[in-house]
């Protein structure tokens, strides 16, 4: 298939027109009468305007590269973590199962086959593949490799719904944490209470940790055996409550590591051992149906809201995006009306200012 040189052929009055790119722009003809066949509409186009396009259209840098070998040359041209390229990498493995001896000109207008191939996809993976697949074509074009993504003219990606949370109570909270011993009560009353995510309470040191403003410093992330530094614009400080303050003090002294909440030998808690066999069983005992230690942190953002924390505090104490905050928990936001109802009557009361009654706001 030549690139950015075919027309698109559709139904008109009495026949059939032809519609093509051209500068950018998008362009059809009907002449009167309309074509009478879709052959005719292609042959007017192949001796009109294909000549044309031809002259003008600029060549891909290699017009023969296939779609498996410009991924490669996408992926390796990112600068982003090791980890966020290999999570891409993985996401764009089903579309290179498909179209990878693809060359890019076949792919270019081949939207129809790239929307069949999503909706073969499972419902659960079907967004982040064809996120990446758009994401890594997207690219194609910028480098003028393609005229247009036909990730996109395939259609839509819809993110799928959020899975509901499923927070725990406080008094599942305290059930749970009557049925710990020391270090896990101290790491789980410390994550209830901060909102932090495994993979950030697992990397804690105990520098940490300053006393004099009570508040954790959060800089890096443990997961899948890597310790991972966060770039500057992605630390951040979370003041600690009393209670987490108190659980930190709490904890058994240690001068062999200088990990906060370590593991027994001294190294950094490997959390898929300490979720089966600490986390789970604890759950088991309490009689707390069984979830992750992540619903720790949705507790954390539950209870905060109902507390009259603002969904921006939260985002910036959480360390995510407004967006996210409103994504999973701005139903929630409602709970907290009363608080900040509360707090602006105070303000007023402050002021000087008269509130009225309930009965003067009925008449």
């Amino acid at each position: 298939m030549a690139r950015a040189l075919t027309g698109s052929v559709y139904r008109a009055k009495g026949g059939y027109g032809i519609r093509w790119e051209e500068n950018g722009k998008r362009t059809q003809y009907t002449p009167r009468p309309s074509f009478a066949t879709k052959t005719a509409a292609r042959d007017w186009f192949a001796e009109t305007v294909k000549p044309r396009l031809r002259a003008t259209s600029p060549a891909p840098p290699n017009p023969d590269l296939s779609f498996g070998e410009f991924c490669d040359r996408f992926l390796a041209r990112q600068t982003t973590a090791p980890s966020t390229i290999n999570t891409l990498r993985d996401r764009l493995a089903p579309a290179r199962g498909t179209f990878g001896a693809w060359t890019l000109a076949e792919l270019e207008y081949a939207g129809a086959d790239i929307a069949a191939w999503r909706a073969s996809l499972p419902e659960g993976s079907r967004f982040r593949h064809t996120a990446a697949l758009r994401q890594c074509l997207a690219a194609a074009v910028r480098w003028r490799y393609l005229t247009r993504n036909p990730a996109v003219d395939a259609g839509s990606n819809p993110k799928p719904r959020s899975k509901e949370i499923d927070p725990f109570t406080p008094g599942e909270v305290d059930a749970i944490l009557a049925e710990l011993a020391a270090p896990d009560l101290q790491l789980v009353t410390f994550a209830v209470e901060t909102g932090l995510r495994p993979e950030e309470w697992c990397a804690l040191e105990r520098p940490d940790h300053d006393r004099r403003h009570r508040r954790i410093l959060v800089q890096r992330k443990f997961a899948k055996g890597r310790l991972t530094p966060y770039p500057k614009t992605s630390r951040r400080s979370v003041p600690l409550t009393a209670r987490a303050h108190a659980a930190l003090a709490e904890l058994p002294p240690r001068i062999d590591t200088p990990i906060l909440f370590s593991a027994a030998q001294g190294g950094r808690l490997a959390l898929d051992n300490w979720r089966s066999r600490v986390w789970y069983p604890a759950l088991g005992l309490a009689g707390v149906r069984q979830r992750g230690p992540y619903a720790l942190r949705h507790t954390f953002a539950t209870e905060a809201l109902a507390a009259g924390v603002s969904t921006f505090e939260l985002a910036r104490v959480m360390g995510t995006s407004l967006e996210m905050i409103d994504q999973h928990y701005g139903h929630l936001a409602h709970d907290s009306e009363d608080s900040i109802r509360a707090r602006l009557d105070a303000r007023t009361a402050r002021n000087g200012v008269q509130l009225a009654s309930s009965e003067d706001g009925d008449r």
